[in-house]
């Protein structure tokens, strides 16, 4: 019976023990605590009763004992087998504990504004960026969901009011991007997108949205509207052919002019080779294009331009003057070829008019002009004139043999300009075509403006001669138009005229005025003039092409001393 009592004893202890051993792996300390203090108070009424039984002065009762072994072994049984159900809970709560923290790390810090919000329209979550965003903290949110509506601009407000509408009654994913105000009064755009929340049988859980500031997209996308603008602007309304091409030649883009241009419709171009259909085999100068645009695309030498006659939709003809460019991609990449055409087909007709007329006139212009300078020759043959009559007829004589000059000068410098003159020098005196000019340009001018002469540093006398090879008629025009403007911008100060023989030999001519700023840089272009009335700007151009045909050169240097204008000329076989 004893030993009964001692098992039990036994058990109830390692029970205790064990009670107090679980309090580390679950953490409920006070729990098993009681629970061993029970079993020890349990352990100390067994002990009592054994020690009575001993002494004589207690009866065991077998049957009570028994039941007291066996709620002893159940109890330690309980406490064995509810120690994995406690390390399964602790597991458990660990793991819960860890996904809390990585939904918190997910949820709460995110960059972006996150929310979950009920089928009631109530927030179940709202990250803390919310404040970083909207400047109000999540708290606002969940106390008052409409905040959510009263941020938004009045302009998007029905927009947002009507997508939360469709929201919070499960429909399918969606997106929209509107503005909201901040409390300091700075506006945001802001990209929302939510999804709907479902739980595992498809019950409807509310929805999740996410809100991103979009300010620099919205304004990229702003700059990318405004340059769309901008290229129907300056490509589509704009008065010249833009025609685009890829690698292969064939037609990617042509803008509405473009179209118009040729008559055709867009639908009937894109896709096709351009050469052959807008674009000749050929250029004006021979240039196969086909073979133009592979070295283009092989070499990319930047802009090149030429002229093509092309046959439009309707059969006509017409001139364009045509830039090419290589188009390449971020990463340097040829994706194809650009042409600008514009047409210069009235300008070309324009020219050949011009031309045409001023070839009319001047032979025109020679035949009764023979007339003019052959009368006072035969005049002059009567005695009966006076010296005064003879000395008119020679000066009438003398103009109209200038005039003739002056109309084979025009048909000279035509010819230099369009690259049809043929140069055949002979042995004429410069010095006595330089002292002509000189005599030409001061007689009878007013105010009077003398020039002085020298060669070699010596005033110029009949005796002093400069023969060299060159046309007569190009180094009279020549000398005479730079003496006229030297004259004409020296303001009555005397001009000076120097003349260096030698091979080459150099005319030089000085004024003390300097040349306008404006005209500096293009004081040798066609056209260029400043402050003259009657200017045609053709003087010093014309005596550039004089000098050029000659094989020399013309310079002009100019300060607040004066102006000097230097044209070398080499003097050739007639050098002596």
């Amino acid at each position: 019976m004893d030993l009964i009592v001692i098992a039990s004893i036994a058990i109830q202890l390692a029970a205790a023990g064990l009670a107090l051993f679980l309090i580390p792996e679950t953490g409920r300390r006070w729990s098993w605590i009681l629970i061993a203090a029970g079993l020890i108070g349990m352990v100390h009424r067994r002990v009592h009763t054994l020690y009575m039984f001993w002494q004589g002065r207690g009866i065991l009762d077998l049957n009570f004992e028994l039941i007291g072994l066996l709620v002893s072994v159940i109890i330690l049984l309980g406490i064995v087998q509810i120690r994995p159900i406690f390390r399964q809970l602790k597991a458990a709560n660990e793991k819960l504990a860890r996904s809390e923290e990585r939904f918190r790390t997910v949820a709460d810090f995110t960059y972006d504004w996150e929310y979950w919000r009920g089928p009631d329209g109530g927030f179940l979550y709202m990250s803390p960026s919310c404040e970083r965003i909207t400047g109000y903290p999540r708290s606002a949110f969940v106390k008052d969901p409409d905040l959510m509506v009263r941020i938004v601009h009045p302009e998007d407000r029905p927009m947002v009011k009507a997508h939360l509408f469709r929201e919070h009654r499960a429909e399918d994913t969606d997106t929209l991007d509107f503005r909201i105000i901040r409390p300091d009064g700075v506006q945001h755009w802001l990209s929302h997108r939510c999804v709907p929340v479902t739980n595992a049988q498809g019950t409807f859980l509310g929805a999740r949205a996410s809100n991103r500031i979009i300010d620099q997209r919205v304004e990229a996308e702003n700059r990318l509207r405004e340059s769309r603008r901008l290229y129907r602007d300056l490509v589509e309304q704009s008065h010249f052919i833009v025609l685009e091409v890829d690698t292969r030649g064939r037609i990617f883009f042509i803008n509405r002019w473009g179209l118009q241009f040729y008559g055709f419709l867009e639908g009937e171009l894109i896709g096709r080779e351009a050469v052959g259909l807008l674009l000749p085999e050929t250029d004006e100068e021979g240039v196969n294009l086909r073979s133009h645009f592979r070295d283009l695309l092989e070499r990319n030498p930047g802009h090149t331009f030429t002229e093509v006659l092309v046959s439009r939709h309707n059969e006509t003809k017409a001139t364009l003057s045509l830039g090419t460019s290589v188009i390449v991609d971020e990463l340097g990449k040829a994706t194809g070829i650009l042409c600008i055409g514009i047409d210069v087909t009235a300008r070309r007709a324009a020219e050949k008019l011009k031309e045409d007329v001023e070839r009319i006139v001047r032979h025109d212009l020679k035949s009764p002009l023979m007339g003019i300078i052959g009368l006072p020759r035969l005049m002059q043959e009567d005695e009966n004139l006076t010296d005064r009559q003879k000395e008119m007829l020679v000066v009438v004589e003398e103009a109209g043999m200038q005039m003739m000059d002056l109309i084979n000068q025009s048909l000279t410098l035509y010819k230099l300009e369009s690259g049809t003159y043929e140069h055949q020098p002979r042995p004429v005196d410069w010095l006595a075509i330089i002292m002509r000019a000189v005599r030409d340009t001061t007689m009878h001018r007013e105010p009077a403006c003398p020039v002085e002469a020298t060669m070699d540093g010596k005033p110029v006398d009949r005796d002093m001669h400069m023969v060299i090879q060159g046309d007569n008629t190009l180094l009279y025009g020549m000398t005479a138009n730079l003496l006229k403007n030297a004259v004409e911008a020296s303001g009555g100060r005397p001009v000076r005229v120097a003349v260096t023989g030698g091979d080459p030999c150099v005319l030089e001519i000085r004024n003390s005025l300097p040349v306008p700023e404006e005209v500096r840089h293009c004081f040798f272009d066609k056209y260029s003039t400043s402050g003259k009335h009657n200017g045609t700007g053709l003087g010093t151009y014309s005596a550039r092409l004089a000098a050029e045909a000659h094989g020399g050169n013309i310079a002009m240097d100019t300060s607040s001393e004066g102006t000097v204008v230097r044209v070398t000329l080499p003097r050739g076989k007639a050098a002596s």
